[in-house]
């Protein structure tokens, strides 16, 4: 039965009140990002993704051919390739190798099974039927270790026990509660398990068809001793781990490390072809010297052929697990991993694995947990479109009557309209909660007075109801500089914030509404809100709106154009008034959809103001849209995270370009009683006009 949104509900909740979960959280993710900013400075970030992405999406054209080509090459080289279509198969294939190995043993010994880090053997439960076979299962990674003797699940793809402190292993292991004590312990026990093993397994992070090789990159050493001491290696991975040559495979270990763990290389790279074997005596060939005797290669589907096939899903099957979507993701540094994700990939990466493995309700109530930030794939080694991929499967997933009832409003503006009147005089009683606009923009918008070329703005509904100063900001500087400005008053929603919700057919009816209100306009069409401007000129199409050239081609954001007619003109602020020290923040689509990096900063700079870049520990301010409403908890961590990033910076003035940052960030700040004002860009520029 799947799971109900109250008991999910309840474990977020728990999660987020945890102070040790928090702590430790809070310590790997800053920790883990930190190292791999440090790592990609002496290599090309974007060089790398690019090349390593075309190597990617080249592989996957050619899978079935790789896979035929692996096996050949592996067989010549003496080992077996098992081709398993679901996890069924594959736990029938490993146990019966298990059980074929063990054949031998003396009657009344439990074969020992070992194993390394594998998120594969996760995928398919193999653990729990392995013990149903009568076998002992030993982790021997330290953090699988962990996980294993605390019966919990692996909470991050490379970090699996980042949700246990030193205290809870001490707990299980019977040692002191220190890091020391717990290594040796683990040490002293797992040797003599190694030795004792009959089968050893094994994923793997590349299988090259070239030469029928598998690849391990792993930091502890149990990788070496589990495939090197037992008689049989079981390697399991998906089909998506194919590579076709050695220069792809060096591709990956150039981006892996460095992703995943901020390491240059990992202390380890295991290359294993085939069997151990040896020809020292007389040119002889003998198998199982060393190493083990056999080495089976079980090879997965479960779902891979689906996602192949899906246009939208496809590039998913180039993600390498280095885990750095995770270590970004705001939302799953405030919950954890068991959390935000499914019962075996956890993280933004696993929100999109999750439903092609197990079932879509496996993560569909995780998937909610998504902010939309875009964090994940601006790190993602191989530029995995998650964002949209996460939406997607979002359109299928259970939705919460909070976010119903906010979409089924909003698509009729009339409706929302006198219940936003009526509820803007109540709405400044709550200080936790964002303020409506008493006289919305509409009703401030005044015809242009001045006689030159014609502009339209596109408040956005939350410029218009919420932050309206901003749209007032931007009427200001247009009359400035010389233009005519006109406000259609039937404009309404973009339909950002239905298709963030996952209804895209309640997005492209709204942003079809939206393109009819602007047709007739005179102009350019600028907008104060950043997110509006990407959603309607970048994502409609994705949700099935009919684009209109010519209104798409007048869209501007306000920003660069403001930025623009204050290059041109330098008459056009006074930058010699009072400065002041203003923090700015980056909202999301600002600045991961539209590049808008430096041009704020700029553009504050030209009207005279000294900007201070923000020491975040978060990507998000955690608005979100919808996300807010239905995960106000998890939203208000991120917010507090903003808040004491602005405070570090001194400043009493916080930017940014976004209605939705601004109306978060402010209530967040009114609901702890912090004096900060909290403004537009555009009211900044205003207030410094000549």
């Amino acid at each position: 039965m799947p799971e109900s949104r109250r008991h999910f509900s309840r474990r977020v909740n728990k999660a987020l009140d945890d102070p040790n979960l928090q702590k430790a959280l809070i310590h790997a993710m800053t920790g883990l990002r930190g190292r791999r900013n440090a790592a990609f400075e002496s290599f090309d970030f974007a060089a790398g993704r690019a090349d390593l992405k075309r190597r990617r999406k080249a592989n996957l054209d050619r899978l079935p051919e790789l896979l035929e080509q692996f096996t050949q090459r592996l067989a010549a080289v003496g080992g077996v390739v098992h081709l398993a279509a679901n996890a069924a198969e594959a736990r029938d294939i490993i146990g019966q190798l298990c059980w074929n190995a063990g054949s031998g043993l003396p009657a009344g010994n439990r074969m020992v099974v070992t194993k390394s880090k594998s998120m594969a053997t996760e995928e398919i439960e193999l653990n729990a039927y392995l013990e149903g076979l009568g076998m002992e299962v030993v982790e021997t990674d330290l953090g699988e270790r962990m996980v294993q003797l605390t019966h919990t699940r692996p909470s991050h793809l490379i970090a699996p026990a980042i949700h246990l402190t030193k205290e809870d292993a001490a707990a299980v292991f019977g040692t002191e509660a220190t890091v020391e004590a717990i290594q040796l312990h683990a040490r002293e026990t797992l040797r003599q398990k190694f030795i004792d093993a009959t089968v050893g397994i094994s994923g793997a992070n590349m299988a090259i068809a070239e030469t029928g090789t598998i690849v391990l990159v792993t930091n502890e050493g149990n990788a070496d001793l589990t495939t090197t001491l037992p008689p049989v290696h079981i390697a399991v991975f998906g089909i998506d781990k194919l590579v076709a040559s050695l220069d792809d495979a060096v591709a990956v270990l150039r981006m892996l490390p460095r992703s995943g763990t901020g390491q240059i290389i990992s202390s380890y790279v295991n290359w294993i072809t085939g069997p151990s074997r040896s020809a020292d005596i007389e040119q002889s060939l003998t198998i199982g010297v060393h190493g083990p005797r056999e080495l089976h290669c079980v090879i997965l589907d479960n779902g891979r052929e689906k996602m192949l096939e899906d246009p939208i899903f496809r590039d998913a099957l180039t993600c390498i697990r280095c885990g750095a979507c995770s270590n970004a993701c705001p939302p799953f540094m405030a919950v954890g991993g068991h959390q935000f994700g499914g019962q075996a990939y956890n993280g933004p990466i696993g929100l999109v694995l999750s439903p092609f493995h197990h079932g879509l309700e496996d993560a569909d109530l995780s998937n909610t947990l998504c902010v939309q930030c875009n964090a994940c794939q601006e790190i993602c080694p191989v530029d995995i479109p998650l964002p949209r991929q996460i939406l997607e499967h979002r359109r299928a997933g259970r939705k919460s009557l909070r976010k119903q009832a906010v979409v089924g409003l909003w698509k009729r503006p009339k409706l929302a309209d006198t219940l936003m009147r009526a509820a803007a005089p109540f709405s400044a009683l709550v200080p936790s909660k964002p303020r409506l606009a008493r006289t919305p923009y509409r009703d401030r918008a005044q015809p242009g007075k001045v006689d030159g070329e014609p502009l339209t703005i596109f408040a956005s509904c939350l410029a218009d109801r919420i932050w309206p100063d901003a749209a007032v900001a931007l009427q200001q500087i247009a009359t400035a500089a010389g233009f005519q400005v006109g406000f259609p008053k039937e404009q309404w929603c973009c339909g950002l914030i239905a298709a963030n919700a996952g209804d895209f057919k309640t997005g492209a009816q709204l942003s079809g509404d939206l393109t009819a209100s602007l047709r007739n306009s005179k102009g350019l069409i600028v907008t104060p809100s950043a997110s509006c401007f990407g959603a309607f000129t970048i994502d409609a199409p994705d949700w099935g709106a009919t684009p209109d050239g010519d209104v798409r081609d007048r869209m501007r954001d306000s920003t660069r154009f403001v930025l623009q007619l204050a290059e041109r003109n330098r008459g056009l602020v006074e930058p010699g008034r009072m400065s002041l020290k203003v923090a700015y923040h980056d909202s999301c689509q600002s600045l991961r959809q539209l590049g808008l990096k430096r041009e704020p900063r700029r553009l504050l700079e030209l009207a005279g103001y000294e900007v201070v870049d923000l020491p975040d520990i978060a990507n998000c301010c955690g608005f979100g849209g919808t996300f807010s409403l239905e995960w106000p908890g998890v939203a208000d961590r991120l917010a507090q995270w903003k808040l004491d990033a602005i405070a570090k910076t001194g400043c009493a003035v916080v930017a940014s370009d976004n209605p939705g940052c601004l109306m978060h960030i402010a209530a967040a700040a009114r609901k702890r009683g912090i004096e900060l004002r909290v403004a537009h860009v555009l009211e900044l520029v205003a207030e410094h006009l000549a």
